[in-house]
């Protein structure tokens, strides 16, 4: 090559340079700086730094910067700061096609949608093959990629999604599992679910996860399952616009999909009865759209199988024992499991040599009293008879009970006494008593209103109206009892003395500890208790505790409009705790430890009398009390030698 054609190449060479624009070393001139910024606002600035490797290992490589920012051609020094968007349409057109025709294209400016771009699922510069393991496209990233907006909390809101979002929920299905347990398997991952360019909402038509196209998706992968599903009523009733006729999403869930084996799952067997069949067939509006029987769940649950379930046998039968999986079908079709020609062979999977009296039995059992009026007429006679027969022998051993009660009575009458408790104090163990179960009754019966003692106090006319008020009006009553106690405490030496004696001490400890040993057989020695026992001083702190956590919790639940004005909101829910746990901590302890003493316990049934008028015998002060009875024989004693003096004298 001679010197003229020489410098005609490199003539030629600037002008197609100057033609097409700056190589990208000249780009890169200033791209390659790290600190290389732009700012978007007054606060946020946008990194321009170009990692020329990263970029040359791109699938865009071998690209010149001019062919994607097309208005960098034709520029010599330096190019305006905004440049045009880089229209990806101009090599991938199909791909484009599909996304302006996806939920990720909306109009942000003029919806206020939050979408997603090329560059947000693909990056920039150093987009890589989808095989590639580093890629953002690559399988196993797939689900980290749409988490990067799917578990932002501005899209969850905006898609009015709570939680951790489908990404999270993905995260712990078994298909998620099995992708990374499989990666050369073909577990389905975001897009084989939703599709890549072309994600559309759910109502439209080409979407793949609309309601009609869903089972079509799902059976990409589970292709016999599709099958079965596309021979039942389900998916019939789906093909007719019944959008609320279960798919695979309804029974499976939708991103936390996990394996029937684990114990949580909804498609658990023990789960598939209360968790989804129950979610339709228990609804009444919609089983009353269809024509039927909304009770079908109640009477299952009710039979043999469902109580069965309940316990959690293994070999219990659920619905889907009786009405296949997913191909199920109206029990009028003669290709049902449930039709009446082919309930021998379903029965018969478990139970064996069936007659076919045997298949007839109801395994609904609803409407008895035109099914099956015998039955319907035994169960209302035994119902009859029990609460007759029960009855009676209540009121009988009642009478029995009252009997020994009053003779217990006459005894205590009829030998000398000691008055244990003022008059006043009975009265007020009494209301005590009867605010005490009043508020038991009630407030449980709010707790528990399907109970069906709860049920039959609401045919008595005790509606929330009339429960609340009574309840209210027996914490009244206890209050002012307390109030009334404390009073006496502070105001009387009496009060005052008893409270010193209420106080625990140490010596309970070693009482205790020696009741034990003694009743055990391990000692002869019975403790010497005076006023209290260690058991009373016990019961009578824990009832001063339970009237204060009680009324203290109790009030706020009542007027909570004025105390949140002052208290934290968090005080409202923490004292519905209290004062739930709190009852039944109070109920039991009167139950297992009040009564027993006053009731069960050996030396006091069938009642301990002392109650009725605050007097006990001298015996049994003696006995259960020996520092009090030998104080008051010593004080009888001081008593008889002061008046025998004083008579001496007159």
């Amino acid at each position: 090559m001679n010197v003229r054609k020489l410098i005609l190449v490199f003539i030629l060479s600037g002008s197609l340079s100057f033609l097409f624009g700056q190589s990208n070393e000249d780009c890169l001139d200033c791209h390659d700086d790290p600190t290389l910024t732009k700012s978007l606002n007054d606060s946020t600035e946008a990194s321009l730094f170009i990692d020329e490797e990263a970029f040359t290992n791109s699938i865009h490589g071998d690209l010149d910067c001019y062919e994607c920012h097309a208005d960098l051609e034709n520029f010599e020094d330096e190019h305006e700061e905004d440049l045009q968007k880089v229209n990806c349409a101009e090599c991938h057109d199909d791909a484009q096609a599909d996304y302006n025709l996806s939920a990720h294209s909306l109009d942000f400016e003029n919806s206020g949608a939050i979408t997603a771009t090329c560059t947000d699922c693909h990056d920039t510069h150093n987009i890589l093959s989808a095989d590639d393991t580093v890629s953002y496209s690559y399988k196993l990233n797939i689900e980290k990629m749409c988490a990067g907006c799917h578990s932002k909390p501005e899209v969850l809101a905006y898609l009015n999604i709570r939680g951790e979002g489908p990404a999270g929920l993905y995260h712990d299905s078994v298909h998620d599992k099995k992708l990374h347990e499989e990666p050369d398997g073909n577990a389905p991952t975001c897009i084989n679910c939703h599709g890549s360019h072309k994600i559309m909402l759910r109502l439209d038509p080409e979407c793949l996860t609309s309601e009609i196209n869903l089972p079509g998706t799902c059976g990409a992968c589970h292709e016999e399952i599709y099958t079965e599903y596309t021979e039942s009523i389900h998916w019939k009733s789906k093909q007719r616009g019944h959008n609320e006729s279960p798919g695979c999403n309804d029974c499976h869930g939708e991103h936390n999909i996990i394996s029937p084996k684990n114990k949580n799952a909804i498609t658990n067997r023990f789960n598939l009865s209360s968790q989804i069949c129950q979610n339709c067939h228990a609804s009444k509006v919609m089983m009353e759209r269809f024509g039927l029987d909304p009770n079908r769940m109640e009477s299952y649950l009710r039979s043999y199988h469902g109580l069965s379930v309940l316990r959690s046998s293994p070999d219990a039968a659920t619905c889907t024992n009786c009405h296949e999986v997913h191909a199920i079908k109206s029990s009028l079709n003669p290709a049902s499991s449930v039709h009446k020609n082919n309930l021998k062979q379903t029965c018969g999977a478990c139970h064996k040599n069936i007659s076919d009296a045997f298949v007839a039995i109801e395994m609904h059992p609803l409407n008895q009293e035109s099914r099956n009026p015998l039955a319907f007429f035994v169960k209302n006679f035994y119902i009859l008879l029990l609460f007759t027969v029960i009855g009676l022998m209540v009121v009988h051993n009642l009478i029995i009970l009252a009997h020994y009660v009053r003779e217990k009575q006459r005894h205590k009458n009829k030998t000398e006494t000691y008055q244990r408790f003022n008059s006043w104090e009975v009265y007020q163990h009494v209301l005590m008593v009867f605010s005490f179960t009043t508020l038991t009754v009630t407030g449980f019966a709010l707790k528990f209103p399907g109970a069906a003692w709860v049920q039959l106090l609401g045919s008595l006319g005790l509606n929330e109206v009339a429960r609340s008020t009574i309840h209210r009006g027996a914490a009244v009553v206890m209050v002012i009892i307390s109030i009334i106690q404390a009073g006496y405490f502070i105001f009387t030496q009496k009060g005052r003395n008893d409270f010193k004696a209420l106080i625990p001490t140490f010596k309970d400890i070693s009482h205790l500890l020696q009741t034990m040993r003694y009743y055990l057989g391990l000692s002869k020695s019975y403790p010497k208790f005076g006023r209290y026992t260690y058991a009373e001083k016990a019961e009578y702190l824990a009832l001063i505790w339970g009237v204060v956590v009680m009324g203290a919790s109790g009030v706020i639940l009542w007027f909570p409009e004025f105390f949140l004005q002052f208290l934290p909101t968090w005080i409202f829910e923490t004292s519905e705790v209290i004062h739930y746990y709190e009852a039944w901590l109070a109920t039991l302890a009167i139950i297992v430890w009040h009564w027993f003493f006053v009731l069960f316990h050996p030396e006091s049934y069938p009642m301990e009398v002392t109650w009725i008028d605050g007097k006990t015998t001298l015996d049994e002060l003696k006995k259960h009390h020996p520092l009090e009875y030998e104080k008051y024989i010593l004080n009888k004693k001081i008593s008889e030698k002061t008046t025998g003096d004083l008579g001496e004298k007159l």
